[in-house]
Order: structure tokens, then sequence, then C-alpha cells
């Protein structure tokens, strides 16, 4: 968590609206004020990494985003009822509506273990 007041208020443009406002699918995304200084940021840097592959990698970077921010919005959207999608759904909504501060993962619990986030 942010110390500092314009870390706190970064946070909250970038994570914490959505937490406030969890089922308005127009605060679901990062806004472009971040996302797109972001985009520009992981695209310089890949291309110090990958040179002239970088515009693949971030191809694959930014097919990867887009791929989990509409699994979150069907997360939030769509009528999951059964199986693992109704098990992500409750997951994921736990993170929610029961405790913020565990359970981060969206496609997966995967990083929850890892980092050891997951739900006591």
């Amino acid at each position: 968590e942010p110390k500092s007041g314009p870390g706190k208020r970064l946070h909250y443009i970038i994570h914490g609206v959505h937490h406030d406002y969890p089922n308005d699918a127009k605060r679901l995304v990062m806004p472009p004020s971040v996302s797109v200084p972001l985009a520009l940021f992981f695209y310089v840097l890949f291309l110090l990494i990958f040179g002239r592959f970088a515009s693949a990698a971030f191809a694959g970077l930014v097919f990867g985003y887009v791929c989990y921010d509409t699994l979150h919005y069907a997360i939030h959207h769509f009528p999951m009822k059964h199986g693992a999608w109704l098990w992500l759904k409750q997951y994921h909504l736990r993170h929610h509506y029961r405790d913020a501060n565990a359970g981060f993962g969206i496609s997966s619990p995967l990083w929850d273990y890892v980092f050891r986030t997951t739900r006591r």
C-alpha cells in the first residue's frame, strides 16, 4: 500500500475506484491516462531488451492483457453458473466483498500461492 498522498491517489485511480464500484463496467480497466504511458514505457523497455523483436513481444503483452481484462469483465458481468468459471467468479468476488487484502488472482490463484496472499 502506498504511504504518500500522491501514491495513494495514483493507486486509487489505477485500482481503488474499481473496488469502490466493482460492478461499474466503465471503471473496470485502467484509464487511458495511466494505460497509454504504461504501454509506451513497456514498448521502449521491450525495444531495449528484445531489439527487432520488440513489436512481437509487445503484441504478446497487449494480447495477454486484453485476455486478462476480458476475463475480468466477464467475471463481473456474465452469469457464470458452473464449474471452473463459477469458481473463478466466486474467488474474485470474495476479494471484493470479504477481504481486499487477499485473493488477488483473476484468472488463477497461482500467484496468490506464490506470494502467500491466499485467504487463510
